[in-house]
């Protein structure tokens, strides 16, 4: 039986590269999801600072136009401890590492990474990237309607349907990066566990549910 999903999941993404072929390739266009989100700029011990335009995403630029939103703001405590909180609303989600890779990182990935907050437990793939002195730690998901999808071939399934289907739907990946090192690892998962928990319960219960599912 598994076998045979495993045919039916490579027929249906071939679909998907067929009709992209097909068909013109038009600029994705969300449901205005980030534009409405209430983001905090004070959460428990953290101050956020909005740094979207610091990622020089070109609206004019057809690179971006599998785009819609995208919103990242940097948080710091009172600690000194720094994060960089990215959200991306987009028609197709590039890896993470592919996006790490062209800006000359070496990449490590790790075991994925589970955070319990608000009653359920939220499952994160984690990446260690080194460019000399510039090292991080990073955790990405992504939540199509409220449900993380765990693998990256269950989200390109997702949104094949959804593109097939004309149907709308909130497709987010989130990232979390700190600097780190090797050696403070440990340390810098748990600056992400008390950053989650408490983004999670500063945020509407309907917001924190597209960003961080819902159980």
């Amino acid at each position: 039986m598994r076998k045979y999903k495993s045919w039916i999941a490579i027929i249906l993404l071939l679909s998907g590269v067929v009709l992209s072929f097909a068909f013109p390739i038009e600029k994705y266009v969300g449901t205005g999801f980030i534009s409405q989100l209430e983001m905090p700029s004070i959460v428990s011990e953290w101050l956020g600072e909005n740094v979207t335009k610091e990622l020089n995403i070109r609206r004019e630029d057809s690179t971006y136009d599998f785009i819609s939103e995208i919103l990242a703001y940097q948080y710091s405590n009172n600690q000194g401890k720094k994060l960089l909180f990215i959200i991306l609303d987009a028609g197709n989600f590039h890896h993470p590492k592919s996006c790490f890779t062209s800006a000359g990182y070496k990449i490590r990935e790790l075991d994925d990474t589970e955070f319990n907050m608000r009653g359920h437990t939220l499952k994160t793939h984690t990446l260690f990237t080194e460019k000399g002195k510039d090292n991080f730690l990073s955790f990405y998901w992504i939540v199509i309607d409220k449900n993380v999808a765990h693998e990256w071939i269950e989200q390109k399934l997702k949104q094949l349907y959804f593109s097939l289907f004309n149907k709308k739907r909130v497709g987010l990946m989130i990232r979390i990066d700190i600097a780190t090192t090797k050696d403070n690892m440990n340390d810098s998962m748990i600056i992400a566990k008390d950053f989650i928990d408490d983004m999670s319960k500063a945020l509407r219960q309907e917001e924190s549910n597209y960003i961080f599912g819902q159980h």
